[in-house]
């Protein structure tokens, strides 16, 4: 959707005139930038024969990783540590180069010091032998250097890379996107160059390691606007006007939010938590050109697909905190690749590292830190951990005379968001903390716990970061100072439609195991546990009749429920193996006494669910607990008396065989709460 009205729209002529002149500064900087880089590349490899630094080819002093150390004779290539039988380098382009031994040939050598060939022969030259007259043995040809030795430059880069230590980029290598350093400073990497923002200004930095982490040379994204940016060039006024003129179900709400996603989404691995988006809604609505407007905004910042794998997206974002955005991705869908995308959403939103064995035998780690967007028509997250994660912004269909956006300037608008996300990020103690913080205290007033105040907090707080007191007031957002409690009720967690649907992992289990169709009933009048259980409950827990409207008998229900694999008792049967086994040794046990002692109700029907069982994996075929974290999962409910597993009852005979049970008070869950 084309959002951004163009940059003068509106404006005076002197307005014009000075956001004129600040673009061609800009755009002036950013070549003098690259010409200076051009100038230095040509400059720092002369010939080999030439003195460097006043030091001649071959006689320079190590230092104590064995690498030249005499001023004007720095390596172009640094030598970074050693995993294994690889060695790590940046090489003389700035490129992360992982190399084994026996790449560290005279080609391997001549690839690392590509952009100064002549800096090998230099630091090892090899030699031609000199000619003289064979009579007067004078000299006719002066010994010339013609290349190098690769044996020696082979063990000074084994040798430095030994003593720099063990090195993995799996924790260690940050790509292009925003980091902070230890101080907490933000830090953008843009691929060529690294930027910083020191009180409003804005630093250039190379590539290369800071502070023990690698921001290796990669292709260049937007650098950050470097100019003043007043209020009316913020790119989020035109941008949250834009959004507005979509329909949203929640018109204050929505478009909020998705400002907010765009300022997280530069924020990337800066954040500790990276919240994701949906874009929820039919055809018409405008979710596909929205994406669209998110190409245009983020240009190469932004990894953009339409149809996409989970490994399709590691492998090309690399180390990476760049946005993700995947359009169309719907529940009809493959299950398995919408699983593994939406496991990646996960990790990404934490930083957690992921695992995936190779074709070789190794298993390759990758971590994203990426905030992603998803848009559907129907919603393909189902799961309370995906739900958590992700807010979703529901749009409606546009009216037939709805205004349309107008377009975005894709050269400034992008470079102008990242300034003011890194200009706002520690903004004199009112930075990114300070407002994550005020929001969080909001949502936690409004029943969210903490996974919901890190999603909807960090979106709150960098729509806040984006906008500024003054925009967010002249545009009637409620993020100013003492504005946060708007979003007590307004984004209450009652409020929140795909809440209602994110229940428990213990309870989609056990919903799963009552609603699946039972295959081995093949003249039964049912068809699923919970159609048993539901008419078994009017009969009472002695099997008589409750009402005329009984359906089922106690004998049958038992019957029917094992032959599923499961089993059936009423609480007084629980306990009356214990009762027995007390009575063998001489102890009188009260019924009531054992049915306390044991947390269970007086009368009433319990399920139990075997730990191990071929029949229950079946009948749970194709879910996440068909493999046996049926147990695990059920025993997760925190309602207590809920789940019961103690071992002292809960052998049940299932099939002719007794079998550890995890035991159901169906009347307790019934009466749980959902959430």
């Amino acid at each position: 959707m084309a959002l951004l009205k163009s940059e003068t729209a509106g404006m005076s002529d002197t307005t014009k005139t000075t956001a004129g002149q600040r673009a061609n500064v800009v755009a002036f900087g950013a070549a003098a930038r690259e010409i200076e880089r051009l100038r230095a590349q040509q400059h720092r490899d002369p010939l080999p024969f030439l003195p460097r630094g006043g030091v001649k080819a071959g006689e320079w002093q190590p230092d104590l990783y064995g690498m030249p150390k005499d001023p004007g004779v720095e390596s172009p290539v640094e030598p970074i540590g050693y995993e294994g039988d690889v060695y790590y380098f940046i090489d003389s382009r700035g490129q992360f180069r992982a190399l084994k031994a026996e790449k560290l040939n005279q080609v391997g050598i001549q690839d690392l010091f590509s952009a100064t060939p002549n800096y090998p022969k230099f630091i090892h030259p090899r030699r031609s032998k000199e000619i003289r007259n064979p009579k007067t043995q004078e000299i006719i040809k002066e010994s010339e250097i013609v290349s190098f030795e690769a044996d020696d430059i082979k063990e000074m880069l084994f040798l430095a890379c030994s003593r720099k230590g063990f090195f993995s980029p799996e924790n260690k290598m940050r790509g292009r996107g925003s980091w902070t350093f230890k101080s907490g400073n933000l830090v953008y990497h843009a691929g060529d160059c690294l930027w910083k923002c020191e009180r409003g200004k804005f630093v250039e930095m190379p590539t290369g390691v800071h502070e023990g982490n690698l921001y290796p040379h990669l292709s260049a994204l937007p650098a950050p606007w470097t100019e003043e940016l007043t209020a009316e060039d913020n790119p989020a006024k035109a941008l949250l006007a834009g959004f507005r003129k979509s329909k949203w179900l929640r018109p204050d709400v929505d478009p909020v939010l998705l400002l907010g996603w765009i300022g997280g989404a530069y924020l990337g691995g800066a954040l500790d938590w990276r919240p994701s988006a949906l874009l929820l809604g039919d055809k018409g609505t405008g979710k596909s050109t929205l994406q669209n407007t998110l190409k245009v905004l983020f240009g190469d910042a932004l990894f953009h697909s339409s149809d996409s794998t989970a490994a399709g997206i590691y492998q090309a974002m690399g180390h990476d905190s760049r946005a993700v955005a995947l359009d169309e991705m719907e529940p009809g869908m493959d299950a398995r690749k919408a699983s593994n995308i939406a496991d990646l959403m996960r990790s990404s939103a934490s930083g957690a590292i992921g695992r995936r064995g190779s074709s070789d035998g190794t298993a390759n780690a990758y971590q994203m830190r990426s905030a992603f967007l998803f848009s559907a028509i129907n919603n393909p997250l189902h799961t309370a951990a995906d739900l958590s994660r992700v807010a979703v912004l529901r749009m409606l269909p546009f009216d037939k005379d709805s205004e349309k956006p107008e377009s975005i300037n894709a050269d400034t608008a992008g470079p102008k968001v990242l300034a003011q996300m890194m200009r706002a990020w520690g903004d004199n103690g009112q930075g990114f903390k300070y407002q994550y913080e005020r929001f969080a205290e909001a949502l936690k007033q409004g029943g969210h716990d903490k996974r919901g105040q890190d999603t909807y907090g960090t979106l709150l707080a960098c729509a806040a970061m984006m906008l500024g007191d003054e925009l967010a007031g002249e545009m009637g957002v409620k993020v100013g100072p003492e504005e946060e409690r708007w979003w007590t009720e307004h984004l209450s967690i009652d409020s929140l439609p795909e809440v209602e649907d994110a229940t428990p992992n213990y309870r989609q289990c056990l919903d799963r195991i009552l609603t699946t169709t039972v295959k081995e009933w093949r003249n039964s009048s049912h068809n699923t546990i919970g159609q048993v259980l539901q008419e078994l409950r009017t009969v009472d827990a002695d099997g008589m009749a409750a009402s005329d409207e009984a359906r089922v008998s106690r004998d049958k229900a038992k019957q029917e429920i094992n032959i599923a694999g499961f089993g059936l008792l009423n609480t007084r049967e629980v306990v009356a193996t214990v009762i027995r086994a007390a009575a063998q040794k001489g102890i009188q046990i009260k019924q009531e006494a054992a049915l306390q002692e044991f947390g269970l109700p007086e009368a009433g029907w319990v399920l139990a669910v075997p730990n191990k069982s071929n029949k229950v994996s079946k009948h749970l075929e194709g879910s996440d607990w068909q493999l046996g974290g049926w147990k695990d999962a059920l025993r997760q409910c925190p309602i207590a008396g809920v789940m019961i597993g103690r071992s002292e009852i809960n052998r049940v005979v299932i099939d002719g065989v007794q079998q550890r049970c995890t035991l159901v008070v169906l009347d307790r869950y019934h009466q749980a709460p959902e959430k």
